[in-house]
Formats: C-alpha cells, structure tokens, sequence
C-alpha cells in the first residue's frame, strides 16, 4: 500500500536527534513570538474579537488570505499568491507529516497512506513547483527588473534566497529518496520522479546517492529550522502581523482617512492634565499600531502613490512606518524628534490625503501614524511657523485666514439678493447650506457657492444660509495636530447648529462634509450630512438640473470625497453627455492636489508643488474643461494653470458651474 516514507534512508536514532536539533531554533522562535506578542497585548485582541467575531475573520479572510489589495498590482500579487500559498500548503504538508510520523504511528495508526497520501504528494509537488516559480520571480524582480518602489535590502534578498534553497533541495531530496527506493506510487510525487530519471541517466552511485542525501537532508532541516526562527526578528513576521493587523484595523477599508479622538475635551478634568496624546516616543504606540508597524512588508506601495514624495518633500510614507518598526525592534525609548528620528518638515508634509492608505495591501495606515507624531509635537508648541500663524488665527478670529467676521456677513446679504433664506428667517430650519471658510474668504470659491446657491433655489429645494455666524468648523487644527483647539471649534459649531435647530447639513467642501458626516460623532452630533455633490447629482436624477457644457472634460477627483466617501459614480453621472477624458489617476486612486493637512497655510518646501504635477497630468488627457469639487483643489489648479502659462488652454471649474437648471413648463 502507498505511504509516506520518513526516515528510510537516515541512520538509526536520527528521528531522536532531530529534536534535540530543533529545540534551540525552537526557543529561539518562541522567544521572539513572545517579546511580539506581548506587544500587541491579547487581552486587546481578545477583546477586538469578541466585539465582531464574524468580522475579524471575515477581514482576515478578505485581506490576508485572499490578498484582495496586493493583487491589485496584477503581477507583484501573483508573485505574492504564489509564495504564500506555496508556503501555507507546504507547511500544512509538514505538519501532516509529523502527525503521521510522531503522533498516529507510535499508535499504531497512519494518516499519510493509501489514496490520501498520493493526493498528497501530487499537490506537494505542484504547489512546490508554484512556490519556486513565485521565488524565482522575486529575486529576478529584485536582482534585474528593480522596480524604483522596492527597498533593496540584504535581508530581503536573503530571505527570498533561503526559501529558495529550501524548496529546490526539498525536492532534490525527494528525486534521490525516489532514485534509491524505486517505489510503485514514485510517479504520483512528478517532480522528484523526473528528477530520479535523471539521476538514473547519470547511473548515480547509490552509496554515494544516499551519502548525499543524508547530508543535504540535515541542511534542509538546519536551513528550515533557522527560517523558522528567524521569522519573529525579520521581515517574515509580517506573516503573522499581518493577518492580526488585517482583522484590528479593518476600519482602515471601510473608511479609509478617519482621524481618531484621543480624549473628549468637554469631559475632562483639565487640572489633571491631558491624557497621552500623539507619539513622542515607541512607548506611545498602542498595540494596534505595534501590529501596523510590524504589519509592514516594505513593498513601497504607497511611497508609489504619496503627492507629497513626489513633490520631492523629505516624507515617505514607508520611512514612516519603517523607522517606527526599527525604533520599536530596538527598543529606542527616545523622544523620536529629539534623536532625529523624525523631522518637523517630514512631518508636516504630508497632505492626508489617505493614497498611502488606499494602496497598503495588509491596511497599514501612515496618515493614522503621522497625525499622532503631529499631535506630539502640537502638545509642545512644534509646529511650523506658518502652521502657528494658522493655529493663532483659528483662536483669534475662528477661521484659518485670520480675516473678520464681515466678510461672511458681507457674503450672506450677496446670498439673500439671490434669494437665499437667513437662518431666522425661517420658522423651522431642518437643512441649512454651510458655506466653510474658503467659501466665504476665497472670491473664486464664492462664485461657486453663488452658483451652487441658484441651483438649490431653482430646485425649490428648501435650506437655509447662516454664513454670517459660522466659524471654522476645526478641520484645518485636527490636521494639523493641535486636538484641544479643533474639539474647542468643533463644540462651538455643534452648539451653533443644535441651537438652531438644523437636521440637515448641505457642505461645499469635502473637508467640512468629512468632519459633520464622520468626525464629529464623538463629540455626540448627530447631523445628517449631505455634499452638494451628492444634492446636485440627486436633483439631476430627479431631472431638476442638466448639464451647461459640452465639452472635453476632465475629473479631479476630490481625495476626501472619492477615496475616502466614495463618491465616484456621482460626478460622472452629472457630466454624462460630455466628451470625459479620464486621466491615469482618478477616483479612488486619484491624486491629491497639495492642499491637504494643513499645507494650504504650511510652508513645507518642495522641489516641484503637487498641484503642477497633477494639472500636467491632467492636461495630458487633451481636456478643454478640468473639473472640481473643492474649492481648496479649484484655488490649487487655479494657480497652477496660472504658473505653467496654461490659461487660453485649459479652464478650471467647479462641477456646480457645468450645470444649469432645467426650464419648467
């Protein structure tokens, strides 16, 4: 009867001594597992489970195992499904075998028999033969093709190579194991019996055939051993981080960008201090961003997609992480801006525009992580000088600008004459339009709102304007690091609002849609909030407005509304009879214009502005029309239209400005 073969062409007693061979490359592993463990605390992801089972694995499954995200490079996901899953079932063969051998034998029983283990072998062999061709890929990947996003490391390398060497000698262990025996069932092992047959061309002495495997079967072994017990200290451990960090941070999928509240301002006891904010040093990481860190495969996907790297900045997402991940390895308990762990431009660079979460494959989050080195350094007054003079004005006069509050009293009676409602003008107020700051201060975005405003009107859609009483909603200080300042803003608005009585919120811009729609109810607002994106594109579907121009046009899409809510399909819809001229990077995946996290006031130096490079891309598509939905995006490809001398070729317009109302019977 066919079965499994173990141990048939060793020495006496060799079944014994390969224990005493494994148990240091054991503790080794264990002890490793141990200190990583301990980092990411069970009991929390004990807890995380027990919240939503279904989910965790529902999400282990989904992003770990199924690897949804890493194939959306088609050939880099491949490579990767080929190892990791050459590895599972190698493994999962491994541990069969030593079922088979060391726990039913002495039982006098076999698992490993009959059929079963000729199914067995058969797929050994193929996903053997799978997860070298997956190998083979990656170190000519690394050796020749050398994609600019890969880090070349020798640690990296190394891995790829032991695990090479591990597959190739297991099986040339297996054709001489073959070649020697000579078994019935040799055929259902393919692999090995190829190799057999060329062993027999060569008449291999058989004395010398068996010396042979007997020494390459205890490099096999001390080679696997040694990956194995490398796997906590290297990059290998992202095996295990990654499925763990895949299932914890499954927030990061569903709504990607999402900026935490570390402690409720209104409820705390400020004589005993703030609670810890932010990240000032290792000891500061929680365990579910020990697991981001550690998660961590160094792929560079989104160092590809970050506007701010190339612009040329001194951020990179994966250094972000990376050096996070070695300070954590080493147990740096330094304050990581005082040993120049980090720096205050690399910092403050970054736009969150949330592409470096969108493309992490095992939804690893650097903007999560670069917000709390920014609240470290907000705590103690280390912002840029630029971010200061944005902070004070926040304080001083409720908006980032540092203008008066008459100008958005002069834009309300602008809003009335078109035949906008003030707020207490109205018996009930349910639905009010806020205008944000750059609405009010920015005159090209005021035009928007204008016209946004004639929509509505001609819609009979019934709203409100109280531009003259709003104050910045403290967005532009969440980003920015400075928590205490945005909770401040954040109540003072939510009180505005409740005390008029609003349900309904109409936002012009992405970011103050993205703090009432999801950032605020931890403060307890319970708005419903709605973009005049999606208002717009609901009056058209209800044929109240139609498109004004035909012409080529060309999307930027918003990061906070495309990536972060979305909101994809709408802006399409609207401009459906138009010639769309699609560029490389659009919705999800679609470039940010520099604005974001506080850059519109920073003073962060870059070699080339993220806004050049997005409209050079954008004209690129041979567009007439290049079309917007933020004004902070409208102002930034304004001024890039006007630095690159592109005026008489292209215009840039808010998607409100293509459409007209429909004319009624």
């Amino acid at each position: 009867m066919p079965a499994r073969e173990n141990f048939v062409l060793m020495p006496a007693g060799t079944e014994i001594l390969i224990y005493v061979v494994l148990t240091p490359f054991a503790l080794v592993f264990l002890y490793g597992l141990y200190i990583r463990l301990r980092g990411y605390d069970l009991g929390y992801l004990w807890r995380v489970f027990k919240m939503n089972p279904s989910g965790f694995v529902k999400s282990m499954i989904e992003f770990a195992w199924a690897q949804r995200r890493i194939l959306r490079d088609v050939r880099a996901g491949l490579m990767h499904l080929l190892i990791s899953y050459g590895t599972l079932v190698l493994f999962i063969g491994t541990t069969l075998v030593f079922i088979d051998q060391d726990i039913l034998k002495p039982l006098r029983t076999r698992l490993l028999v009959g059929d079963f283990y000729l199914v067995f072998e058969i797929l050994l062999d193929a996903f053997g033969v799978l997860f070298l061709a997956g190998l083979a890929y990656a170190l000519v990947r690394r050796g020749y093709t050398r994609p600019s996003r890969l880090s070349y490391r020798r640690e990296y390398s190394a891995l790829l190579s032991l695990l090479f060497f591990i597959g190739v000698t297991g099986f040339i262990l297996e054709g001489i194991r073959i070649y020697l025996r000579n078994p019935a069932w040799g055929l259902y092992s393919p692999v090995g019996a190829l190799l057999a047959v060329f062993m027999n061309s060569l008449s291999l002495d058989a004395e010398a055939a068996a010396l042979a495997y007997r020494g390459l079967w205890w490099v096999h072994a001390v080679v696997s051993f040694s990956g194995v017990a490398a796997l906590p200290y290297t990059n290998l451990l992202h095996i295990l981080a990654a499925s763990l960090n895949v299932a914890v941070n499954k927030q990061h999928a569903r709504t990607p960008g999402l900026i935490e509240t570390p402690f409720i301002l209104s409820k705390l006891d400020l004589e005993s201090g703030l609670p810890p904010v932010g990240i000032e040093s290792v000891s500061d990481l929680k365990p579910r961003q020990i697991l981001q860190v550690d998660a961590c495969t160094d792929c560079g996907r989104c160092d590809e997609v970050c506007p701010a790297l190339m612009a040329g900045t001194p951020l990179s997402p994966r250094m972000i992480v990376q050096k996070l991940r070695g300070a954590w390895w080493n147990g740096v308990a330094d304050n990581l801006f005082e040993n120049n762990t980090f720096t205050l431009e690399e910092v403050y660079a970054c736009t969150t525009c949330g592409a470096c979460e969108y493309a992490c494959p095992v939804l690893i989050s650097p903007m999560e992580l670069i917000i709390e080195l920014r609240r470290a350094l907000a705590l103690r007054g280390n912002v840029t000088k630029k971010g200061v003079e944005t902070l004070s004005n926040l304080a001083r006069t409720r908006n980032p600008y540092g203008l008066g509050q008459a100008e958005r009293a002069r834009l309300l009676e602008e809003l009335v004459q078109l035949g906008a409602r003030r707020v207490e003008e109205v018996e009930s107020v349910e639905m009010v339009y806020w205008i944000g700051c750059v609405g009010a201060y920015d005159p090209r975005a005021r035009e928007v709102v204008k016209q946004v405003v004639k929509l509505l009107i001609s819609a009979d859609v019934r709203f409100a304007v109280m531009s003259s009483e709003e104050v910045c909603n403290g967005d532009p200080a969440r980003r920015l690091g400075e928590e205490g300042r945005f909770q401040e803003l954040a109540e003072e608005v939510i009180s505005l609002l409740e005390s008029k009585g609003v349900k309904v919120i109409i936002t012009h811009c992405p970011h103050c849609f993205d703090i009432f729609s999801r950032q605020y109810s931890d403060l307890g607002a319970k708005f419903k909030v709605t973009s005049h994106i999606k208002l717009l594109h609901s009056l058209y579907k209800e044929g109240k407005v139609k498109l004004a121009q035909q012409a080529r046009l060309a999307i930027h899409d918003s990061c906070i509304f495309a990536r972060m809510h979305g909101v994809v399909s709408e802006p399409r819809e609207l401009l459906s009879g138009a010639e769309l001229r699609e560029p490389g990077r659009r919705g999800r995946e679609t470039m940010c214009c520099g604005a974001g996290g506080g850059n519109y006031w920073l003073d962060i130096k870059r070699t080339r502005r993220e806004n050049l490079l997005r409209l050079e891309e954008l004209l690129r598509t041979g567009a007439e029309t290049v079309v917007t939905e933020c004004p902070f995006c409208l102002a930034m490809l304004e001024d890039a239209r006007r630095v690159l001398g592109v005026e008489d070729r292209v215009s840039i317009r808010d998607i409100s400005e293509l459409l007209k109302p429909v004319e009624r019977d």
